[in-house]
This record gives structure tokens, sequence and C-alpha cells, in this order.
């Protein structure tokens, strides 16, 4: 995928790569800039701008990668030629303008650690613009697998779920882009894991593990505000496992401080450089809106689930590119399937999740799913009668804590049977999605 998908094809790509860019070179808060600025395919003469100075062949290989703009038509193909005459473009560190990416200026330098870090190497070796972005999506999908090889190996119940999870097309084709998301993603997997790795058997947390969830919950806090209730899945660890309850009161509350305390410091930060993404568009009128109507946010949510749940289990499986290159519908059904089947007879299953930690695991995935709406709402227009903006793919880091939910023991499987069937089946779910991807960029041959 990080090949075949041609450059800046993933959703919002292009502005990612603007973002890790900056970061690379040790800039790690965005500027404001009025007027002077370039953006994809306008150059804003007076209007606001946050971004930052960027070597101008960086727009330049955005813009040229491709003469035709491939993003939402499934009739316009990449072409190798385009792709080939820009391996070779030299970066011109010193020739620089002014880059307008006002979404992705927001997001926390942590969470684009890895294609910062894939960036900064090529930088070195003065690679190409064009070879900076593969660069940096190799190294993003390097630690994502990372993460995800943690998570399968530290978690003590239900690993085919996870597996299943890590390996939907959607969570695949995330990873092997240069989306801000996909640290977190792996960062949600691996803090999961070691919660139930505590939280179901009778290991202690030595330092180095706390240490390690304390980091996981600062990344993943950081990383997508919504997602910080599930830093209170620490809570299902029983107090047992730690020497007495001042030592586990200590190690596990000042953890969800530190967390909180990192939210906040990035969101005065953000405050300070915020720029409104749209005229009609005003984030604290709509809480204002929020807090004085709360039943009928209430009545709101449930009318955008209503209305688009359907749409998010098809985008969780398989939307890709930018939410145009569909996956076959029998796929995105038989995989949702097999997630059944991992779910409800669990491999392996030889620890107790008891009732208790349920009940703190349902709510950490409830308060995530409802702050991701009211986070969602924000760039609503005020009073709208429904949520949009949220796509299947947000739903990658909760999922695990959902389909934990449903573990039991009771019913069981052949393990080797069920491994083999999860096995072939995650090989061809990707091969046809390959095969997808392909057609859909490519003319054929």
């Amino acid at each position: 995928m990080v090949t075949i998908v041609p450059p800046f094809q993933a959703a919002d790509e292009y502005l990612h790569f603007y973002r890790a860019f900056q970061i690379a070179e040790g800039r790690f808060i965005a500027e404001r800039q009025r007027g002077n600025c370039y953006g994809y395919s306008k150059y804003f003469e007076t209007e606001a701008c946050l971004g930052g100075q960027l070597p101008k062949s960086i727009l330049t290989t955005v813009r040229n990668v491709s003469s035709q703009d491939l993003r939402f038509d499934r009739a316009q193909k990449q072409s190798l030629r385009e792709i080939l005459a820009l391996i070779d473009r030299p970066l011109d560190a010193n020739d620089r303008i002014f880059i307008n990416f006002k979404t992705t200026a927001l997001h926390s330098p942590i969470s684009y650690f890895p294609q910062a870090l894939g960036i900064a190497v090529g930088k070195i070796f003065n690679l190409s613009p064009l070879l900076l972005m593969y660069l940096g999506r190799l190294v993003n999908l390097s630690v994502w697998v990372g993460l995800v090889y943690l998570a399968i190996r530290w978690v003590p119940i239900d690993r085919w779920l996870f597996v299943l999870l890590a390996l939907t097309p959607m969570s695949l084709f995330q990873a092997a882009s240069l989306s801000v998301d996909v640290l977190t993603n792996g960062v949600a997997f691996a803090f999961v894991a070691l919660v139930l790795r505590f939280a179901v058997t009778e290991t202690e947390p030595g330092k180095l593990p706390i240490l390690l969830l304390g980091g996981f919950a600062v990344v993943l806090a950081i990383g997508k505000l919504a997602y910080l209730p599930l830093v209170f899945l620490l809570f299902a660890i029983p107090k047992r496992q730690f020497k007495n309850g001042k030592s586990y009161w200590i190690q596990l509350g000042s953890i969800e401080l530190i967390s909180l305390f990192a939210v906040l410091l990035w969101s005065r930060v953000v405050s300070q450089i915020y720029i409104s993404l749209h005229r009609d568009l005003s984030p604290t009128d709509q809480i204002q809106f929020v807090l004085s109507h709360p039943m009928q946010f209430a009545a709101i949510v449930w009318r955008t689930f209503v209305l688009y749940t359907d749409d998010y289990l098809t985008q969780f499986i398989g939307v890709l590119g930018w939410l145009d290159t569909l996956l076959p519908g029998w796929l995105v059904v038989s995989y949702w399937g097999v997630l059944t089947v991992a779910a409800f007879v669990p491999v392996p299953a030889t620890s107790e999740f008891k009732l208790w930690q349920r009940g703190i695991f349902a709510t950490g995935a409830l308060s995530s799913m409802v702050l991701l709406c009211g986070l969602a709402y924000l760039w609503n227009v005020v009073g709208a009668d429904t949520i949009g903006g949220i796509q299947g793919r947000y739903w990658i880091p909760i999922a695990p804590v959902v389909g934990l939910l449903v573990y039991n023991r009771r019913v069981r499987a052949s393990p080797i049977v069920l491994s083999r069937l999860f096995s072939t089946y995650l090989l061809f779910s990707s091969t046809v999605t390959l095969v997808v991807l392909f057609d859909r960029y490519y003319r054929s041959i």
C-alpha cells in the first residue's frame, strides 16, 4: 500500500505532509500570516493563514504529482510517468513560501513523530520531496507495525480480535499513509492490551510498564482529545496488583493527571494560533449551544447515528482514498461477520474479565464516542440538526474496547481451526484490497 497508493491519496495526506515536514525541521508550533500564502490550488492574497514557511518544491510536488485531480473521481487515474518525473526533483530548501494548512497545523507534534523522523533522516541524504513523502509513509507504517506487534504479544485474551481489527483494509490503508491517526491507532491498541495484561492476569506492573502506560496515555490523549476517556481504562486494573492502595492511586492518578495536563497545555497553544476554518463556523458559540441545550444535543447525536451508522460501519472496514474507493459490499459484510466470530468466540479465553471491569471499559468507550461526536459538532454550523464530518476510521482506537465487552469463556471452538480461518481470511481480504486499489488508481495494462 505504501507504493501502490499514489502520493497524497489518503484523506488530507498532503496537509499531513506539510505539518510533518515543519516538525522535522524542529518547528513544533505553526505560524500565522495574513496574505501572501499558498494552498493546494489557490493563492491567498489577503486571508489569514495558519501554516509555515516551507520549501516551494514541497507545494510543487503536491500539485504536479498528477496532472489530474484524483480525489473524489474514480475515472481519474495516476500516471506513473508523472511520479517518476518528480523522483529526483531537488528539495532546494532555501527557496521558501508560506503554505497554508489550517487543519493539520493544530495537531500536536508528538502525533507526527514517525513521519517527521523519516523526513528528517531523508533530508540528511538530500532526498527529493517525493522520496521524503515515501520515507515518511514507511517509517509511519513501521512504528505502527511495532505497536500492533506489542499489542498482540501483550494482550492475554481475545488476541485474534486485536489482529483482525488492526488488519482491516481501512486500518492498513491508514497505517501506510502519512496520516496523524496512525500513531494514535497503534498506541490505542498497545495501551488497551497492556491494561488488559495487568487487569485479568496476576502480573504485577513494574516501573517500565507503568512508564509505558503513562507514555501511551499522553500520546493517546494529546493525539485526539476524543480518546482522553480511554485513559480511564487504567482503573480496570485491580488494586491487588500494586503493593498497596496508596501506590495504586499515586501511580494511576499521576498518569491521569499528566495526560490531562498535556491536553490542557496543547489546547492553550492551539487557542493562541487558531484561525477559523470558515466564517460560518464558531466553536465557541457551538459549545455554548450544547451546554445550553444538552437534551437537544443528545437528540442530535441519536439522529446522527440513526442516519449514518451504515456509513460508519462500511467506512470502518474500508472506504479508502478520499472516501472515493469502495471495497466490494460482500467483503465489508464478510469482514464484519469474521469480527463477530472473533468477538463471541475469543482465542485465547483463559482469563476472567469481570463485570466491574467491563463496566469501566463500557464507560470509557461510550464517553469517548460522545466526546468524539461533540468535538466533530464544533466544526458544524451552530445548532445543526446532525453532526457532519464523522468518519468510520475515527472509531478504530475505540473498537478493541467495544469488542471486548462481549468476551466470554462459554462459547468455545478449536483454536487451530479458528487461527487457520482468520489467517486465510486476512490474506484473502488484503489481496482483494490491493486489487481494488490498483484498479482504482491505474489503467489496465
